[in-house]
Order: C-alpha cells, then sequence, then structure tokens
C-alpha cells in the first residue's frame, strides 16, 4: 500500500491547526505569541504548502490541551507532510505537474476522473504518452525529458493496477475519443489498451459521455478533473482541476462539493460501461482496422 499524499496530509493538518484554533477562540496573531512562533510560521503550517514545522504542532496541541487521540491523529500527519515520495528523485526530469499527481494519488481508495480532451494519463499506452508530451515542448522547463515524464507515467499506472491499488472510475468524453491526439494507429491501439484494462481489473470502469449526451441541469464541463479520496484519512477529499499551465488543486470541502456534485450528472448522462466498452471497440477499428476482429 502506498503512503499518504504528503501534500494532503499537510493540507489536512493546516485545516485541523485553525479548526482547534477556532474552537478555542484564538485568532492566529495570539496563539503564535502565547506559544513563542513567528506568526508567518503558524501561516506557513495552516497553508499546508510545505513540510510542517513538527515542533510547532506539538507546541500547539500542548498549549490547547488537545486529547491523545487527536494529537495522535495531528502528530501522523505532521510527520507524514514530510515524506518524500518517490516522485521526489525525479520531479524536473518527469515534470511538476505529473510529480503532483503522483502525490496526490498516493494513499488513494479511490480516485474520479473526467477527461474531456484527452484520454486521461493513467489509462495512456507508452506510444501515446510519448506523442502527447512531445506535441508541445514550450510547456515544459528545460530540465524536462519525455523518456523519463513517459517512465513515470508508466509506474503511476502499475501502482493503480496493483493488488492494493485504488478504484479507478473514470467518465471519459467522447471528444478524447474522436479527436486525434496522435497518429491513427497509436490511438486506436489506445483505445483497445483502455478495453484491455477494462477487461483485465475489475476496480478499473470507463463511461463514455457521447457528445450529444443530455446532463441534467444543461451542465457544460468546462475542464477535466480527478477528485481523489484517501485511506489514511477518509474525511479528507482533494480535486485536481486541469488547465493548460497549470493544475488548480483543491482541499477545502466548500470547493469539493461544486465537483462531486458536477460528476454525478456526468456519470448519469454517460453510457453504461458495457456500452462504452463496445464504442471504444468500434472507433478503434474505425481509426485502424485490424483484419478478422470485429468491433
Amino acid at each position: 500500500m502506498t503512503r499518504p499524499s504528503p501534500y494532503v496530509r499537510r493540507r489536512w493538518l493546516g485545516r485541523e491547526v485553525r479548526r482547534l484554533r477556532n474552537e478555542h477562540g484564538l485568532a492566529a496573531e495570539p496563539l503564535a505569541r502565547a506559544v513563542g512562533f513567528p506568526r508567518q510560521q503558524l501561516s506557513a503550517l495552516e497553508n499546508g504548502r510545505r513540510g510542517p514545522d513538527i515542533d510547532l504542532v506539538s507546541v500547539i496541541c500542548d498549549y490547547l490541551a488537545v486529547g491523545a487521540i487527536r494529537r495522535t491523529a495531528i502528530m501522523d500527519a505532521a510527520t507524514d507532510g514530510w515524506a518524500r515520495g518517490w516522485w521526489m528523485a525525479d520531479a524536473e526530469r518527469m515534470g511538476a505537474r505529473q510529480a503532483m499527481y503522483a502525490d496526490l494519488e498516493s494513499g488513494t481508495r479511490a480516485i474520479t476522473e473526467y477527461a474531456l480532451a484527452l484520454v486521461p494519463g493513467l489509462l495512456q499506452t507508452k506510444p501515446f504518452a510519448d506523442a502527447r508530451l512531445r506535441s508541445d515542448p514550450a510547456r515544459h522547463s528545460e530540465t524536462f525529458d519525455p523518456v523519463a515524464a513517459v517512465a513515470a507515467r508508466a509506474h503511476r499506472q502499475r501502482l493503480l493496477l496493483a493488488v492494493d491499488g485504488p478504484r479507478y472510475d473514470v467518465v471519459l468524453d467522447e471528444i478524447a475519443i474522436r479527436r486525434c491526439a496522435a497518429d491513427p494507429h497509436i490511438v486506436a491501439d489506445q483505445l483497445r489498451h483502455i478495453v484491455a484494462v477494462c477487461a483485465a481489473h475489475p476496480t478499473v470502469t470507463v463511461r463514455v459521455l457521447p457528445i450529444d449526451a443530455s446532463i441534467k441541469g444543461h451542465s457544460a464541463p468546462r475542464s477535466a478533473y480527478s477528485i481523489y479520496r484517501y485511506r489514511d484519512t477518509p474525511d479528507c477529499l482533494a480535486v485536481a482541476a486541469d488547465t493548460l499551465t497549470s493544475d488548480l488543486i483543491y482541499t477545502e470541502p466548500d470547493e469539493v462539493q461544486p465537483y462531486l456534485s458536477l460528476h454525478s450528472r456526468l456519470k448519469a448522462a454517460a453510457l453504461p460501461p458495457n456500452i462504452s466498452i463496445h464504442l471504444l471497440r468500434v472507433a478503434a477499428q474505425d481509426l485502424s482496422p485490424i483484419k478478422g476482429v470485429s468491433a
């Protein structure tokens, strides 16, 4: 089983410290003075953007007389926030965005995605991933290495499909199937790969959202996104919304809820898994026919 996501654990810890503060009616400045730490350090802890100051966390727990069970959970999160996942060693070569996704995927019990224009990375074949990663070199830093990025994507897929991997549920927009995001034979092999993965792994489910689907409320998804649920912190969810230049990460409940609501509507409008698989087979055969194979 993979370790908890350091990023998500830091964000959970920051939210828990704010909750403690509010329960005791304390603003940040008075609490920082009371425990003898700079206000900026407390802000950094509550923002969860970097490794937490474990001494500060411990002192806060002492000062606020946090109970043993809650204190253990808080201190465990502080320790987890410093963990260095496998992606850290090669983050520059694999790309900062992919490293962030690897972090978010760590320790998940379920990953739910909506893929708007491209097959999601966790289902991409090596040739398809390579074609996409090389398609727009201006988006990558000078240290980026497509070979390392493809290898990292393959490692993420192995973790997903491991015996103790998370459930993976994807709503794949028909646009992602019809658009020629690579050479036709590469796209066809990619679609057949999705069919094969679904057949071999019951934990993976793919539903195709037809272009002409009637979505409740006439919802119009504006971007691809991923929703993560975690084993160690079941009350904590994260959402990564894909944009052209970066990924927006949400962990606050009021930020996550709109995506949960939207996804329920998209899932309801999508084709059932068996019909979706048939559509993928037909699309692959149309792109690159295999003699003797019937869609």
